[in-house]
């Protein structure tokens, strides 16, 4: 069937034109079919659309609330786009071939509904719209690829049939045609029309998520933050000095700050003596089990109401030390990776792993092979290219091992491969790995959409019945997912599969002599079994993880109250291990000497652009606005909170007078000035030279109070 345009004689028989010569224009107006052929294919795009929102309206998680408004809204971006799409293939007749208007035309209708059906997979998967921040977050396709299990191949075969049941339609339907609407100005003032329709105001919920993918991509330009020269987000300078930061470091014992243009660098100070020692004359191997999601909500030595959900890591946590109130830094694994290997604070612009895989930085990976450490490994069944993983690891000495390099036949989800078959392969690893060694095994199976891979040995019963989606949370666009229960049957499983590993390595001649940290990337904003009511309690939904530091090494039956952050865990393998120089704002949680209750722990929350103050007695959280750039500006969104008598956090006490809450703010606000400026200046970590510098350079003064 020829879709070439012609014109009908006065007998009713088609002609066909005859396209100009090769490499000519031709000044002419449209035919009829052409026009005829242009509004049957914008009238198909924008019924294709139609369709596509109201699979959305039916599978999406969290459904709007006024369907007739959401719909109308995105029909509007729909005719507004296609209208303009026309009148540029109308007008374009009269200087090219009408056959390649044709063409052109027929692809971008066949592209946006081809783009059309994966922004529905995804809406549907994810219950909102992709934001800026989560692209920024993975910076890679393969962030939706992997998380939405988009079918691609069934996609294209979809439309691709569909395209040719109603194309060649509208072929036929242009050849019969007697008289014609559309013209180039009438479609553009419909475009404009459509547009100013589309921006009217009004408040429509959930309105992003019936947006026209053209439209969605325009909204990502626009809140995509500054970036320089090099693609780099622009941090800007500070307003504080860089050595404000030191108000936010412990006060005990007194620090012995040596370089102000390292203003985190300290001699490490002498330990209690009722501080655990490794037994002199032992370089003890460093094992970082980074499970993913995993909350101390759900454990069953931190609290949790499921009998028998995490027998292993209780049973981990009875025989060695337990930090009771222990937080994730920042709400995505690279974060934590960062905090436990660096001790670094997230940024709040970005996610330094991926965006500042280069930049200087001094921490476990640097300070343990100076002192004669000789292995370094990271591990992970997923793939190390998402996050840019590689390009951070490779570099500082590390081998890497992921999904890539695992059997294919092995178990798997969406994410990767499960992680019992992770524990099984990174004990082979081990084996082969020289002593003394620090290794990093980060699980994946407690990710989002929770599915329990196919060689779990138990499993969780009498739960609920399950529920998945989202819901709406408070006033700030946040949402709750309700995957619960499917949720507990992943972390049960990652329970099982870390039961697996110490079962085995148990028996590897290595155990004896190595430390083991056992601890969360971050907590997940899902609702717990008896639901979420409050921001605090969300946020510390977010945060609040495990820590279990086990060794055969170290004494049993350690409680360390808290509160503590990952960025504790540098230093407190500093103390153990020996190390005379640190830097960072952690703290040793295993010397009783270092506890200060009103050392601050901050945590960043990305998706609710946030960032929480938490000590002994309170916990402040100050919502940051969604602006771009985001900006510490003046804000009513603040709360404060008495986390032990008021664990739901139901009573907001930033009215109470002398509650101190302009001292959390002031913290907040140096970490947020300060302390992503400092990082990627490179002056976060140690100076080159430290043995020199350090018998130099002047000390600095530490100061007598966070406050």
């Amino acid at each position: 069937m020829r879709l070439w345009p012609g014109r009908r004689s006065s007998g009713g028989v088609w002609v066909p034109r005859k396209p100009p010569a090769q490499g000519t224009f031709a000044l002419v107006q449209p035919s009829p079919a052409m026009v005829a052929y242009t509004e049957g294919s914008l009238l198909l795009g924008v019924l294709i659309g139609v369709g596509i929102r109201l699979r959305i309206f039916i599978q999406s998680p969290l459904r709007p609330a006024q369907p007739a408004m959401w719909t109308l809204n995105g029909l509007a971006q729909d005719v507004a786009i296609y209208s303009m799409a026309g009148a540029l293939a109308l007008f374009s007749t009269r200087y090219v071939w009408q056959r390649r208007s044709w063409s052109v035309l027929t692809g971008f209708v066949f592209a946006l509904c081809l783009l059309h059906l994966i922004w529905s997979e995804i809406v549907t998967f994810f219950g909102h719209a992709i934001r800026a921040r989560d692209l920024q977050v993975g910076l890679r396709p393969v962030l939706f690829l992997q998380s939405v299990r988009i079918n691609i191949a069934f996609t294209l075969a979809a439309l691709l049939a569909l395209s040719f049941l109603l194309i060649p339609w509208t072929a036929r339907r242009a050849r019969r045609a007697g008289q014609t609407w559309a013209t180039a100005p009438r479609l553009l003032v419909l475009s404009v029309v459509a547009v100013g329709l589309s921006r009217v105001g009004l408040p429509i919920h959930q309105s992003e998520t019936a947006r026209n993918p053209v439209v969605a991509f325009a909204v990502l330009i626009h809140d995509w933050p500054a970036t320089d020269a090099q693609g780099l987000f622009r941090i800007p300078k500070p307003t504080f000095t860089e050595l404000s930061l030191r108000y936010l470091a412990p006060r005990f014992p007194p620090r012995d700050f040596f370089n102000d243009a390292f203003p985190l660098a300290y001699r490490s100070p002498a330990r209690s003596p009722k501080a655990p020692r490794i037994p002199q004359g032992i370089k003890p191997n460093l094992v970082f089990i980074l499970m993913e999601g995993v909350r101390s909500e759900e454990i069953g030595v931190y609290g949790g109401i499921v009998p028998g959900l995490t027998p292993n890591l209780d049973e981990l946590a009875r025989q060695g030390t337990r930090v009771h109130r222990f937080y994730s830094n920042g709400n995505h694994t690279p974060e934590g990776e960062l905090a436990l290997w660096y001790g670094l604070l997230p940024s709040p612009y970005e996610v330094m792993l991926t965006t500042r895989a280069g930049v200087p930085m001094t921490g476990l990976p640097e300070m343990l092979r100076s002192l004669g450490w000789k292995s370094f490994l990271w591990i992970h069944n997923g793939d190390q290219n998402f996050y840019s993983r590689d390009r951070f690891y490779l570099p500082r000495g590390f081998r890497t091992i992921d999904g890539k390099d695992f059997p294919p036949n092995e178990p798997r989800t969406s994410w990767g491969f499960s992680d019992r078959t992770l524990m099984r392969h990174a004990l082979k690893a081990l084996d082969v790995t020289e002593e003394p060694f620090a290794a990093m095994v980060l699980t994946v199976s407690n990710h989002h959409p929770f599915q329990l891979p196919s060689d779990a040995q138990t499993r969780m019963a009498g739960l609920p019945a399950e529920q998945r989606g989202f819901q709406p949370f408070g006033s700030e666009g946040l949402m709750v997912g309700m995957h619960t229960v499917p949720m507990l049957k992943t972390i049960h499983y990652t329970d099982e599969a870390i039961g697996y590993f110490f079962g085995l390595a148990r028996t590897r001649p290595w155990f004896a002599n190595t430390v083991f940290v056992i601890a969360s990337d971050h907590g997940l904003p899902i609702a717990p079994l008896e639901g979420v009511h409050t921001l605090h309690r969300l946020l510390e939904l977010r945060h609040r993880v495990p820590l279990i530091i086990y060794s055969p090494l170290l004494p049993p039956g350690k409680v360390v109250p808290g509160p503590a952050s990952q960025i504790d865990v540098l230093p407190t393998l500093a103390g153990l291990f020996g190390i005379p120089v640190q830097p960072g704002l952690g703290r040793d949680l295993l010397d009783p000497d270092s506890e200060d209750p009103e050392r601050p722990v901050i945590t960043w929350t990305r998706d609710a652009e946030a960032i929480s103050i938490i000590t002994k007695n309170r916990a402040y959280h100050r919502m940051l606005g969604n602006e771009n750039p985001i900006r510490f500006d003046d804000s009513d969104e603040e709360i404060l909170v008495d986390p032990v008598r008021d664990p739901e956090g139901e009573i907001d006490l930033m009215n109470t007078p002398g509650n101190g809450a302009e001292l959390f703010a002031r913290a907040a606000h140096r970490y947020f000035d300060v302390y992503p400026w400092l990082v990627v200046e490179g002056r976060s970590g140690l100076p080159s030279a430290v043995s020199k510098t350090t018998a130099s350079a002047p000390k600095g003064k530490q100061p007598a109070s966070v406050r």
